[in-house]
């Protein structure tokens, strides 16, 4: 079961599998999602492969530490009718948004921390776990976290795997977000001031799965009980974090460590190109791109998730 960690003077939830004496994999989780989302079968792959995994929860979801709460326009828009809130959030995503689905507003202006403290967040839990180096493996935003650890703490780094990853916001060379994103977002946004909080995720993860294993709504929802029980906090500030942090574009040829980036063809919020330039920037960087596949790692691809995964992990490495 898990445990807290005072880390980074916040409060960390984690928890391990496999043997301590193992290399350990350390597992980020994206934008508003705790690690709970880190699938079973995953975790069970990895410790059959004689690897010790760690999971935990970011600050701002799950157990762990949480620093935001309900932002002043959702409580506005709960006082209204919702066609009215309805028209409210039409105004605000087309004022936060342009026809090629980028965010326009510095998104960062509200944030109360951004990716590195939450990368400080991992280095320090390793710390405290006295875990000198593992394999940073990050999804989504975790990918991003795990950039950053990789560029700025490579001593702790033994490889990277930035699953379904960006080198950041704010590059006008790389595709938004899908029109499809954006009107489930607004949709997502109205279901959360109803309090409608599983409603809103199913609503966004329907847009993010991809075309190749059709979302199915049913298990999906059974699948979801856990980390909604665990900790869902529909008011993260990640997405802030991520605006407030800079662009890595630049920096990735510091990138010295194994990397593996993973990234499907029908990423609806990170479209393929945001993977694309880490495989073409980080020397020497392998790519595994899923056909057919969003913003997602289906069940179905997992045992060649895992496989491209130990295969990175098990080559020698002279960092």
């Amino acid at each position: 079961m898990g445990e807290i960690a005072k880390v980074n003077d916040i409060d960390i939830w984690w928890e391990e599998y496999g043997e301590k004496s193992n290399l350990t994999v350390l597992l980020i989780m994206g934008a508003n999602a705790n690690c709970m989302q880190w699938p079973d079968a995953l975790i069970e792959e990895l410790v059959a492969n004689d690897l010790h995994v760690v999971r935990f929860d970011n600050r701002d979801v799950g157990k762990s530490t949480w620093f935001n709460k309900e932002p002043f326009i959702s409580k506005v828009a709960k006082l209204l009718p919702l066609s009215i809130s309805s028209k409210l959030v039409n105004y605000a995503f087309s004022n936060m948004t342009d026809d090629d689905g980028n965010f326009t507003v510095a998104e960062g202006s509200n944030a109360k921390y951004d990716l590195n403290d939450m990368a400080k967040d991992a280095i320090s839990l390793m710390d405290h776990l006295n875990i000198d180096k593992a394999h940073i493996v990050g999804a989504s935003m975790g990918g991003m976290i795990a950039q950053i650890i990789g560029l700025d703490y490579p001593e702790r780094t033994l490889t990277l795997t930035p699953i379904m990853s960006s080198p950041g916001m704010g590059d006008p060379d790389l595709s938004g977000m899908t029109p499809g994103l954006v009107e489930g977002m607004k949709e997502s946004f109205l279901l959360n001031i109803q309090g409608k909080y599983e409603d809103g995720v199913v609503r966004i993860y329907k847009e993010l799965t991809g075309s190749r294993f059709p979302f199915d709504e049913k298990k999906f929802r059974e699948e979801m009980k856990p980390y909604m029980t665990h900790g869902y906090n529909p008011h993260a500030g990640h997405g802030e974090a991520v605006g407030a942090s800079p662009n890595r574009k630049e920096r990735l040829h510091e990138i010295k460590v194994p990397t593996l980036v993973i990234h499907g063809t029908e990423d609806a919020i990170l479209p393929l190109d945001h993977g694309m330039v880490l495989v073409d920037n980080i020397p020497n960087a392998k790519s595994y791109i899923m056909e057919g596949v969003g913003h997602e790692i289906p069940e179905q691809l997992l045992p060649e998730i895992t496989r491209e995964m130990v295969t990175l992990f098990k080559q020698p490495n002279e960092h």
